[in-house]
């Protein structure tokens, strides 16, 4: 897996460059289980928004503990009432990109 922080807003803002974007960035995958020379995802003709197939960082980390042979659901524990886990209680397989 390699991954950014975030990405970048596609236009400039003002003097002081470009901003940080966490709706829109890449990850690249490969190897472990995971489907080659596909892309999933896509934004708008300019990088601003999610066009279609939206992953979100809970997927991405559902997805990679699933390829792990670890089920993200089981890694619940409760504390002061509330339900926690790496995929914060969501996260969805992306068994698209799975080969």
């Amino acid at each position: 897996m390699w991954a950014t922080e975030f990405g970048r807003t596609p236009g400039k803002e003002g003097k002081h460059g470009r901003g940080h974007h966490g709706d829109c960035f890449s990850v690249w995958l490969a190897g472990g289980g995971i489907k080659g020379g596909i892309v999933h995802g896509e934004t708008d003709d300019i990088g601003n928004s999610i066009a279609r197939d939206k992953v979100d960082v809970h997927d991405l980390h559902a997805t990679i503990l699933h390829q792990m042979g670890i089920d993200h659901t089981k890694l619940t524990y409760r504390h002061s009432g509330r339900d926690f886990r790496l995929t914060d209680v969501h996260g969805q397989v992306v068994q698209d990109v799975l080969a």
